[in-house]
């Protein structure tokens, strides 16, 4: 997904089919920061925080409304 699309805070889902929160964005690393708040593979996971790459995130929760890939 485009990161100019994407929100700082926003809720997003992953490829991986967890949801995150977006923490922080470089857009000309093409990448985001986010904190997951939910794990399918590893509930344990849940809080953590990493760098993935923009491609990894195909929507973007609109609160009811997902904005995204399908």
């Amino acid at each position: 997904m485009n990161p100019a699309d994407i929100r700082l805070e926003s809720t997003v889902m992953l490829s991986s089919g967890d949801r995150a929160e977006v923490l922080s964005i470089d857009a000309a690393a093409y990448t985001v920061q986010v904190r997951l708040l939910d794990s399918l593979g590893d509930p344990g996971l849940v809080g953590s925080e990493s760098w993935i790459s923009a491609d990894e995130v195909i929507a973007v929760d609109e609160g009811g409304h997902v904005e995204g890939r399908t």
